[in-house]
């Protein structure tokens, strides 16, 4: 699957390359004139106008690869597998606390007898080493 991803990942990448060159050399062709018509206002913009709509352009495909696809990834993908994550550790603390506070008196029975049992063999062994 990772050779899968990787393979998209270049594929839209060169998409992405290739719409900013389009859209770039068709804002550039020879006797290209932007005209907006806002109401009855009529407004041409000639060389320059082409230039910074360019680069205003190429800017904004700029920040959506850079800074929004990492953003949807991130929050799309890794902050839902965290919150599964946090709430299957509070089932699970949530069960072994609930086990622990239910099986303390066996628990505590069971350290009474290590308890006893260790010392028991402790003072066997100590008597047969003196004997």
């Amino acid at each position: 699957m990772k050779t899968l991803f990787k393979i998209l990942f270049v594929v839209t990448a060169l998409m992405v390359l290739a719409a900013m060159f389009g859209g770039f050399a068709l804002i550039n062709h020879p006797g290209s004139d932007v005209h907006f018509v806002l109401g009855d206002e009529e407004m041409f913009l000639g060389g320059f106008g082409d230039w910074v709509g360019a680069t205003v352009g190429l800017f904004v495909a700029a920040i959506v690869c850079i800074i929004v696809v990492p953003l949807v990834l991130l929050l799309g993908v890794a902050l839902p597998l965290l919150i599964v994550g946090g709430v299957l550790a509070l089932v699970v603390a949530g069960l072994l606390g609930v086990g622990a506070v239910l099986g303390s008196p066996l628990i505590l029975l069971g350290l009474l007898l290590f308890v006893v049992l260790r010392n028991r063999s402790r003072a066997n062994a100590a008597r047969s080493a003196q004997v």
